[in-house]
């Protein structure tokens, strides 16, 4: 496998693991390189059937698209690229995922020379515990701008406490100002839930709590990072020496 081979196949590892990490969590994957996930987040992004294959087995997905698992979660399909079989494309129409999207996947080889920096005054990241997971939640609900709840699935201490996982929390002065969240696969880390509140964004914060991720991976041996940006947080990651691999195609509700 190439690079961004490795990093997709690693991207998919850390939601089965995240998957595992949760009450009524499932995954099951498939010779042809499709998997179905229920992580039993309400979120789509987070359930549903993935392919890591570059070119995705259409009749496999289908296949997979038909779990009765899939029934209690919003779900999506996501696959690799930005052309699509038509038979996925159909496949996601009987399901009802009408909205079609694309998101860059990003890679940054990784070395011990430019980790982690000085961070903004004032500013602090550090690795929370499991007894800090509701602190953790709604500061990342603050950031994305959604309801605290359906953030939980982030805060339970399986995960938190999960020996691959590590999820961090900056503050300045005591006060929350920035998420961020690793999962160490291999030699790879995958870097999540990068969230600044509104009222602190424009500061560095973002950048700091990355770079937390980064450097600690790199001291436990991870020597490339991957990511799927947002469009809003794409030249951040830019700035920080990630590179456009390739875009995944998503179709959701």
């Amino acid at each position: 496998m190439n690079a961004v081979d490795t990093a997709a196949q690693a991207w998919m590892t850390a939601l089965d693991m995240f998957a595992a990490s949760q009450p009524g969590g499932f995954h099951k994957s498939g010779p042809g390189g499709t998997t179905e996930l229920v992580t039993t987040a309400p979120m789509p992004l987070l359930n549903g059937i993935f392919s890591t294959a570059r070119k995705a087995d259409a009749e496999e997905v289908a296949a997979f698209a038909s779990s009765p698992r899939l029934a209690s979660v919003a779900w999506s399909v996501q696959v690799r690229g930005e052309e699509v079989d038509t038979r996925i494309v159909r496949t996601a129409a009987d399901h009802g995922l009408l909205q079609r999207m694309t998101l860059p996947f990003m890679l940054r080889k990784l070395s011990g020379d430019d980790m982690r920096g000085s961070n903004p005054d004032g500013l602090v990241v550090r690795r929370i515990s499991a007894g800090e997971g509701d602190l953790y939640r709604t500061t990342m609900a603050a950031g994305y701008e959604g309801p605290a709840e359906i953030f939980s699935v982030f805060s339970v201490p399986s995960l938190i406490e999960h020996p691959s996982m590590r999820a961090y929390l900056g503050e300045v002065e005591s006060v929350p100002v920035a998420t961020s969240f690793g999962v160490l696969v291999d030699d790879l880390v995958g870097v999540f839930n990068i969230a600044v509140p509104p009222s602190h964004r424009r500061h560095g914060y973002g950048r700091a709590a990355t770079a937390a991720v980064l450097s600690d991976a790199y001291a436990a041996g991870a020597r490339t990072a991957f990511l799927h940006a947002s469009p809003m947080g794409a030249p951040l990651y830019q700035a920080m020496g990630f590179d456009l691999a390739e875009y995944w195609t998503i179709f959701a509700p």
